[in-house]
């Protein structure tokens, strides 16, 4: 196993290649039915409705999101929550950034492994979505940390829950975990139930205030 692959548990890059193809339609048109139902349980419709109602704060009329998959949420925003904005969104797989590029011409969808490159370019808001659970205690907040030095606010949404997922969450978190490393959260909230054989558990999604101007 190679030094990069150590640190990822079974978060390999082939392994979210057929992933993306087995569970996330990246071969079919964009489905926007969670969005338009304003069904507020999940982390999307919640950070899209957050943007929408505060995008008169931001500065910088830009947005970039790690970990992208096939593009579902960057095209939401783009066709109908802020279509004027610079959008661009980045994923290690080939397979979705491909599909994405596909169906959403008009964003700047890009192949990037962040653990290996970082971003290096200010945004108005930078998101991030169940992913910092995959990434190991550490380099996840060195992740977060550049996420913040190049965004006026930062949207993250993970898990509270306790298991490993198959050796894909390799890092673990609960509703006041931010506040305790003393990152600047402006907002933060539970989401949909998660039921478990040990308890129920919940998605959540914090606001981060970023360190741009």
């Amino acid at each position: 196993m190679s030094k990069d692959n150590y640190f990822r548990g079974t978060n390999l890059k082939n392994r979210w290649e057929q992933k993306h193809i087995q569970q996330y339609n990246i071969d079919k048109p964009y489905d926007f039915s969670g969005f338009e139902s304003n069904d507020m349980s999940g982390y999307s419709t919640v950070a899209a409705k957050l943007i929408e109602e505060n995008k008169d704060a931001f500065v910088r009329k830009s947005l970039h999101e790690l970990g992208c998959a096939g593009g579902n949420f960057v095209a939401w925003l783009k066709q109908r929550v802020i279509p004027d904005w610079e959008i661009s969104a980045e994923d290690f797989s080939s397979t979705a950034i491909e599909a994405a590029k596909k169906r959403q011409p008009d964003i700047e969808f890009f192949e990037n492994d962040f653990l290996l490159n970082r971003v290096d370019k200010d945004y108005g808001c930078i998101c991030m979505f169940e992913t910092i659970e995959h990434i190991e205690e550490g380099t996840n907040y060195e992740i977060l940390d550049n996420m913040l030095n190049h965004s006026e606010y930062t949207i993250i949404s993970t898990v509270d829950t306790e298991d490993d997922c198959f050796g894909e969450h390799i890092s673990h978190y609960k509703i006041d975990t931010f506040d305790k490393k003393g990152y600047d959260v402006v907002w933060k909230s539970f989401l949909g139930e998660i039921n478990m054989p040990d308890g129920i558990y919940h998605y959540m999604i914090f606001l981060l205030k970023g360190k741009l101007n």
